[in-house]
């Protein structure tokens, strides 16, 4: 190997470019703009397995739509009142979806889903106003 290959080969493995770009592999640590305090999912859902994957976005869709239902009819945008425990919508789940398979589950979600959209606007509003949004 001549001395211009083995120059070019540690110029391009000691490149600053070749080295990993700090700030670009995400975190397990959650940081919010408003609102630092909201409850975290249970530990069940984040360890779901793969196959079981469907039942925790389900849960996640109707956690969003009880919020927003709450933020419309208190009238105001607290972080209690948007990030409220996840109790509730667990407990809406067990009792009434756990039996879905996955293809009526994910129709099932995308009701939900609906019905957040509908709601987004009016809720976000207010929460803007509020600064937590």
């Amino acid at each position: 190997m001549n001395k211009f290959t083995l120059l070019l080969v540690a110029a391009t493995v000691l490149s600053p470019a070749m080295a990993p770009a700090q700030g670009l592999v995400p975190t397990m640590d959650r940081e919010y703009e408003f609102c630092q305090d909201r409850p975290t999912e249970p530990d069940w859902m984040q360890n779901l397995h793969v196959r079981e994957s469907y039942k925790r976005l389900l849960i996640q869709s109707i956690y969003r739509l009880e919020s927003y239902q709450r933020v419309a009819d208190v009238g105001d945008c607290t972080c209690d009142t948007l990030f409220p425990s996840w109790t509730e919508a667990v407990q809406r789940f067990n009792d009434n979806y756990l039996h879905l398979e996955q293809f009526e589950s994910m129709q099932t979600r995308r009701d939900f889903e609906n019905q957040g959209t509908a709601l987004r606007r009016s809720v976000r509003e207010l929460c803007e106003a509020e600064g937590n949004w």
